[in-house]
């Protein structure tokens, strides 16, 4: 039995069977990106050099009004990396970024993949 018919029955494991019902291409690099949120929004300038210092390329994104109105943070960081997409690389990645910002009263706990994209 081939790893993608085993994904856990969590998040994750949900959108992998999502993308493998649209037929994602599990075995071609993408470019994943990851959202990191915060417990106070803005992040202070000193907060963002040390985030860009970390994750260089990271972007810092407001939400629009009506997000926010549906229950989605003020704003976000976004940080895009290339790799397959796996359960493990995609739950390593946000542990990795989550303990990268806690100090900051960050997580990182959601990601997107275009499924497929042109």
């Amino acid at each position: 039995m081939s790893e993608r018919n085993t994904w856990p029955a969590d998040a994750d494991g949900d959108v992998l069977r999502i993308l493998e019902d649209r037929d994602f291409d599990f075995d071609k690099t993408h470019n994943i990106e990851f959202y990191i949120e915060f417990k106070n929004w803005p992040l202070t300038d000193k907060q963002q050099q040390e985030i860009t210092e970390n994750l260089p390329g990271a972007s810092f994104l407001d939400s629009d009004q009506e997000s926010i109105a549906d229950g989605d943070a003020p704003g976000y960081v976004l940080f895009m990396t290339k790799n397959i997409v796996t359960h493990e690389f995609v739950g390593q990645e946000q542990t990795r970024l989550s303990r990268l910002v806690e100090p900051l009263d960050g997580v990182c706990n959601s990601w997107a993949v275009c499924s497929p994209c042109s």
